[in-house]
């Protein structure tokens, strides 16, 4: 007989083969506890070695072969490309905290980083990719989609409830593919993470995007950043933005204290570029956009009928002189041949066909297939946009088991170029600005930077194993 005021536990395996039981309070129902405990054993083959759990589309698939570049084992693979079924999952938080809390303790970061990310479908992908980074000093904030049914946001709500450093945004907007409220739906995350502690810089995020570093690789490299920000900018298309509205800060109503505020940055008219919604803040950037200036009527201006509008906001603040956001670049480098390349986001395009080969592209943009596993395991970038799990699941799960192997069983296939990252030119320029050198010269990224950056090998990993 099983009492009543009994906790229950649910397991963890850590790597000296002793199973460590955690106590659940919330559980005392006896066969919720015996369900709860068969998710934690299920697949452990053994207790002192931690194992990634493929789904069954998957459970055939050699990611090692892959990885290897073993192209006729490729060739079988894309001849029928898994893709992920939706099926029933036990959305307990006890189903839940065993896909996703690590199989075994992790080591303390030197920082945690913070995950705003934008849903509205595959759950089971987004659930995948906060146990690819999860650690307790992480923090996920997610903004669903107004348009959503109920049963995928019921699952965000539980993944919330379940997993104590996920966040939900409670106000919820309709975005589409234009970028419509997209940098209002970031907005409402960065103000919920604001008063998080522990993080030092944000990844603004989409559904599709995959992580391809682990959390100690995401760390160490946002570290080699310094506190700047990592935003790609470029000269913006006149009609993307509304010629006759006012765009200096006064009429923004930017500043929250305009007392605090020069006279010259009141007067700051702001230079529209554009670049990508993915980007990595600062955690001083975050504090600034939500204590000291307020981007709310800013937004509201640029969610304009155009397209793309969400890729202007971060980019307009990262190149302005003037209202001095913490770990911005500068306007010095605006010009038609600019072409600040980032690190946050991975995205090949149409016409980089010469250095990539691409399975398929939706308007312009790269659909990652199992051929790409070898080269991104290799990009120097955090996340790859853009894979979905109704064309190529192996992919996103390869990519997924390899970055649990380097996080849990020590797999080393590429090493870290760390020189890469404290070079960028925004980085520099951060570092200067910060502690300024006399021999400092600002040397402006251009689009030809852009092409060695994405394809050729300054981009990849500058060394392999043995």
């Amino acid at each position: 007989m099983v009492s009543r005021n009994m906790c229950y536990l649910y397991t963890l395996v850590i790597a000296s083969g002793v199973l460590v039981l955690y106590m659940d309070p919330e559980i005392t129902d006896a066969k919720e506890a015996l369900q709860a405990f068969g998710h934690a054993m299920f697949g452990l083959e053994t207790v002192n070695k931690p194992v990634f759990l493929h789904k069954p589309e998957t459970k055939h698939i050699s990611c090692g072969r892959i990885l290897s570049g073993d192209k006729a084992y490729i060739k079988d693979i894309v001849r029928k490309r898994p893709v992920l079924q939706h099926r029933w999952l036990d959305m307990s938080c006890n189903g839940i905290r065993a896909r996703i809390l690590p199989p075994k303790p992790l080591e303390k970061l030197d920082f945690g980083v913070a995950y705003a990310r934008i849903v509205y479908e595959d759950y089971e992908f987004i659930e995948d990719e906060v146990r690819s980074s999860y650690h307790p000093q992480n923090i996920f904030c997610f903004s669903v989609d107004a348009k959503q049914k109920n049963e995928f946001y019921s699952k965000i709500f539980a993944l919330s409830i379940c997993v104590p450093n996920v966040l939900l945004a409670q106000m919820r907007y309709g975005v589409n593919s234009a970028g419509h409220n997209m940098n209002q739906a970031h907005y409402d995350c960065l103000k919920l993470l604001s008063k998080q502690k522990g993080w030092q810089y944000v990844l603004l995020l989409q559904n599709h995007d995959m992580m391809i570093k682990t959390v100690y690789e995401t760390v160490a490299i946002l570290k080699e950043l310094g506190g700047a920000n990592d935003i790609c900018v470029r000269q913006c298309e006149p009609n993307r933005w509304n010629h006759s509205a006012e765009w200096d800060a006064s009429s923004l109503k930017l500043f929250r204290n305009e007392s605090q505020a020069t006279p010259t940055q009141l007067a700051t008219n702001l230079t529209i570029v554009r670049g990508l919604v993915q980007c990595s803040l600062s955690r001083a950037a975050v504090e600034w956009a939500v204590n000291t200036v307020d981007l709310t009527t800013l937004i509201n201006q640029l969610n304009t009928n155009a397209y793309a509008v969400d890729e202007t906001l971060w980019a307009v603040l990262q190149m302005s002189d003037d209202l001095q956001m913490p770990g911005r670049f500068t306007g010095k480098c605006i010009s038609s041949k600019t072409y600040v390349p980032c690190i946050t986001r991975v995205t090949f395009w149409s016409w980089h066909k010469q250095y990539f080969q691409c399975p398929w592209y939706r308007h312009g943009i790269c659909i990652f297939g199992v051929e790409n596993l070898q080269r991104l395991s290799m990009i120097k970038g955090l996340v790859a946009n853009k894979p979905f799990p109704s064309f190529d699941y192996a992919l996103i799960n390869c990519v997924h088991e390899l970055l649990f192997n380097r996080t849990y069983l020590g797999q080393v296939d590429q090493k870290l170029d760390l020189q890469f990252y404290r070079s960028l030119e925004n980085v520099r320029y951060h570092k200067n600005a910060l502690n300024p050198d006399p021999a400092y010269k600002l040397h402006c990224p251009t689009y030809h930077t852009w092409d060695i950056f994405m394809g050729h090998e300054s981009f990849l990993s500058s060394s392999f194993p043995e």
